[in-house]
């Protein structure tokens, strides 16, 4: 009798467990490696990438994007991030260039015509398709800095806002750690840039935990 009264509370834990486990969705450690697109872009050398438990980004004086697609489209209130950077050659200025940022990705109305389609860059095209029921809105670039150069600013590309925001530091071990607030909107994915091709960097970038939290 013992026994069986054992067994059913550790089913209900387990089952308690379970359900507290889906409450985030953890991007990194990768449980779903064909979320992640890993894109080149034109007449730019790119970086390499390795999809393991973590993300690998080995940048050498290069640029590509690489984005994380949602599978269900909602809305969450904030996101983990934490990993490490080892620099072999620093970049020159954060001006145009990143060692980590994370962007997320927002959706809205825009949703260019098939004559616009044709002459925007493939990464754009790749963010307006990662769901083809939604618009956009903006991308919020959240910023590791270590050197100089780095300032908050808005841009926009078409009616897409790109918005670039500081959210900590790299320290002198090369780590990164941040927690942030999102937008109350829904999301499409996310944009794990590392880019080295402006100011001559050489350095890995390594994603190790990423969670999204409701």
């Amino acid at each position: 009798m013992l026994l069986k009264i054992y067994s059913n509370i550790n089913s209900k834990l387990r089952s308690l467990l379970k359900v507290g486990s889906l409450f985030s969705l953890i991007a990194i450690p990768v449980q779903s490696p064909d979320n992640f697109v890993d894109l080149q872009y034109k007449d730019i050398k790119p970086n390499k990438v390795e999809i393991g438990d973590t993300i690998k980004i080995d940048v050498e004086n290069s640029a590509s994007p690489l984005f994380y697609k949602f599978d269900e489209v909602k809305k969450w209130n904030s996101i983990s991030v934490s990993g490490k950077i080892d620099i072999s050659k620093k970049l020159e200025s954060e001006q145009k260039d990143a060692y980590f940022q994370i962007g997320v990705i927002y959706e809205g109305d825009y949703r260019p015509g098939w004559l616009v389609r044709n002459i925007l860059p493939e990464w754009l095209l790749t963010i307006i398709n990662l769901n083809s029921k939604y618009g956009l809105d903006a991308v919020d670039f959240h910023h590791f800095s270590k050197e100089k150069g780095f300032e908050p600013k808005t841009e926009s590309i078409r009616d897409i806002k790109l918005n670039f925001i500081s959210v900590g530091p790299v320290n002198e071990e090369g780590s990164f750690n941040g927690d942030f607030k999102l937008k109350d909107k829904k999301i499409l994915g996310l944009w794990l840039r590392a880019d080295g091709d402006d100011h001559d960097g050489f350095f890995t970038t390594e994603v190790q935990n990423l969670s999204i939290h409701p």
